[in-house]
């Protein structure tokens, strides 16, 4: 199974996803800001990525893709986003493994994982 981080401001979705990834056999470590994403992907080191484009502002969400693709080309990203069109144009698009548009059902995110 997968190390994945977890990275959203809301704190009901981040932990639902948690379990869940969890409940599925992933070794899960979240983050709820893009400081704390951060420090936790230089810590866990982890293959995939799971990231809210929002944190609360979609620069925040596209900093970080920028940020963990570079320090890591082989991470897995995949971004979630209520409002996909924040990427229409921008490099970090085809830095996304997967662009997942939320609300997003649950094995949808664990197909995705892998």
């Amino acid at each position: 199974m997968a190390r994945v981080l977890v990275v959203d401001d809301d704190a009901a979705g981040l932990e639902l996803r948690r379990m869940i990834l969890e409940r599925a056999g992933h070794e899960v470590v979240v983050a709820a800001d893009a400081n704390l994403a951060r420090s936790q992907f230089d810590a866990s080191r982890p293959d995939t990525v799971v990231l809210d484009l929002r944190l609360p502002e979609a620069t925040d969400g596209l900093t970080l893709i920028r940020e963990f693709r570079a320090a890591a080309p082989a991470v897995r990203i995949i971004v979630l986003s209520g409002y996909t069109p924040d990427l229409d144009g921008r490099p970090e698009r085809a830095m996304a493994d997967r662009i997942l548009d939320k609300p997003l059902r649950t094995e949808v995110l664990l197909r995705a994982i892998g």
